[in-house]
């Protein structure tokens, strides 16, 4: 499977495409089909046909959301794309991949101490990993706007 049949397969889950710089294929999908996307990539590509690079989450405060972003590099072309996710700042809940992408635990793992992103089915999460204890133990998340820190 080269690039372009890669990028039809997750244009099939888009609601909207865009471009990030440096020239970075955006693609914003619903919550449900984060999960389902990399398992079309798993079960199309193989493991060698991808890697995921980051997930990043972005505090929208004003929007009342959470911005959740998955960098894809797709192999052997080596071009990045990012997969974009909204969920509701009150109850950011999406599903894990740590069981397709094992390579996604450190990023769901960060995502949630500092952001408060729940990763449904991920059984590392934990506060107190990336946050200062006392924080944590106040139940702050440091990356939310309204966080205080």
């Amino acid at each position: 499977m080269d690039a372009t049949e890669k990028l039809r397969l997750v244009e099939g889950f888009a609601l909207e495409k865009g471009v990030l710089k440096p020239n970075r294929k955006l693609f914003i999908v619903k919550p449900e089909d984060v999960r389902k996307i990399f398992e079309s990539l798993v079960e199309k590509t193989g493991y060698e046909g991808f890697y995921l690079s980051t997930i990043t989450g972005t505090d929208l405060k004003d929007e009342n959301k959470v911005s959740l972003d998955y960098y894809i590099v797709l192999l052997p072309e080596e071009e990045t794309i990012v997969i974009r996710t909204y969920l509701p700042r009150e109850n950011p809940v999406v599903e894990s991949i740590i069981d397709i992408v094992p390579g996604a635990l450190a990023g769901e793992c960060e995502t949630y101490d500092l952001l408060g992103v729940l990763f449904r089915g991920n059984p590392f999460l934990k506060r107190g990993f990336f946050t200062p204890t006392e924080l944590a133990e106040k139940n702050v998340y440091p990356l939310r706007k309204d966080s205080g820190v």
